[in-house]
């Protein structure tokens, strides 16, 4: 599992420039990253299309709803 701003630090890319590529606005982006607000789908594989990860493996956006 890995968390958004350890992908986007590991590709030295900034939050303005991730959210500048992807269209949305950097407090958008910031509560994203920060779990605050999910993405809808297009802007998730844009964000990690980006980043280079698997939506999959994103720590923010995994469902915390317990299975019973």
């Amino acid at each position: 599992m890995k968390k958004l701003s350890e992908a986007r630090t590991q590709k030295g890319l900034t939050q303005e420039q991730v959210s500048r590529t992807v269209n949305i606005s950097l407090k958008h982006y910031q509560n994203i990253e920060h779990g605050i607000t999910s993405p809808t789908v297009n802007i998730a594989l844009h964000i990690c299309e980006i980043l280079d990860v698997d939506p999959r493996e994103i720590e923010e956006w995994k469902d915390r709803r317990r299975f019973e």
